[in-house]
């Protein structure tokens, strides 16, 4: 399948998803996940994924930390690990795993018989069905079933995981409307920095990805107040911003705006005023910043696409296939 109809499909993705994913959950004894310091870990965007998914964690009151694989490789931790990889083979994730002999594990793959599945011992299913390159329903897919596992951990959110499709297809009909005009903005950006808090860093972090391998644009995720120490003296009118929040994000949308520099600003904040150079998209408020992860990356996403289609890089596969990075099927 082409980036853009997998992007499309997001909602029937989701919904299969998190069917797929309760019904597994209630047959897994989570008990050892239930105190102690839980360590979420994976690499590329399911490292972006493991900062949203710590996010809500701590926002929960649980001691958790997103870990990238290269940090637990001197095993003792963290008392639990739950491990994100869309196919299940990346090297390093399950060499992490098996570090850590000791600690409780949990795999959240589309395989069940992949390498990290078996390194992990316990295993929940993505059932986002086809994905393409960069990766859209691979990641959304793994946020959705850790939102649902955050939630048999913590206890249920207000969060309506039965309606997020749907909420998930109005995002992305209402940001369509918008890309025509994010498109011209962001054109021939030298570079382009995205910008988020908490679970939005890993937004963020998924979001300068997408950019980098759909369109080769430079791209770097930050966190908030560290962007507002120093990394935001390089942008001027030659770059762009794409920004994830509600709160502080605001106003620094605004003073890059006024800088001329164009930004995308993705809130939950109704009522905020567009510019010259600054897109507004609002996005419906979630209790679960799972949820919330999931239909703000949408937007980046399509913005991703747009970007590739402006340099004629449409569905074009990576310059670097690398050899060393995935275990390979038997």
């Amino acid at each position: 399948m082409t980036y853009r109809s997998t992007i499309a499909r997001q909602p029937e993705s989701l919904a299969d998803s998190f069917v797929t994913a309760r019904t597994e959950l209630e047959g897994i004894d989570l008990t050892a996940f239930k105190s102690g310091l839980i360590g979420i870990t994976g690499i590329g965007a399911s490292f972006a994924a493991a900062t949203v998914v710590a996010g809500e964690l701590i926002r929960r009151g649980r001691r958790a930390v997103p870990l990238r694989p290269a940090d637990m490789l001197g095993g003792n931790i963290a008392d639990g690990f739950i491990a994100l990889s869309h196919r299940g083979r990346s090297v390093e994730t399950v060499d992490a795993l098996n570090a850590n002999p000791a600690a409780a594990k949990l795999a959240i793959t589309k395989d069940p018989e992949s390498p990290l599945a078996v390194a992990a011992g316990l295993h929940v299913m993505i059932n986002n069905g086809s994905d393409a390159t960069p990766s859209s329903t691979g990641y959304t897919g793994t946020l959705a079933v850790a939102g649902l596992l955050v939630d048999r951990l913590c206890g249920a959110t207000a969060t309506d995981w039965n309606d997020l499709p749907n909420v998930a297809a109005d995002v992305l009909e209402r940001s369509s409307h918008k890309m025509s005009r994010i498109g011209a903005l962001f054109k021939n950006r030298r570079a382009i920095d995205c910008v988020g808090a908490g679970a939005s860093l890993g937004t963020a972090d998924g979001a300068s990805l997408l950019i980098r391998e759909a369109a080769r644009v430079p791209a770097a995720p930050s966190d908030t107040r560290h962007y507002l120490h120093g990394p935001m003296e390089s942008m001027d009118g030659t770059t762009g911003v794409v920004i994830f929040g509600d709160g502080r994000e605001v106003e620094m949308a605004r003073q890059l705006q006024d800088i001329g520099c164009p930004v995308l600003l993705v809130t939950a904040n109704e009522g905020i005023e567009e510019g010259p150079l600054l897109t507004v998209m609002q996005i419906p408020q979630q209790e679960s910043l799972i949820a919330r992860g999931i239909l703000d990356v949408l937007t980046a996403q399509l913005l991703a696409a747009e970007l590739s289609d402006a340099a004629g890089l449409t569905d074009t596969k990576f310059r670097y296939p690398q050899t060393d990075t995935k275990i390979k099927a038997p």
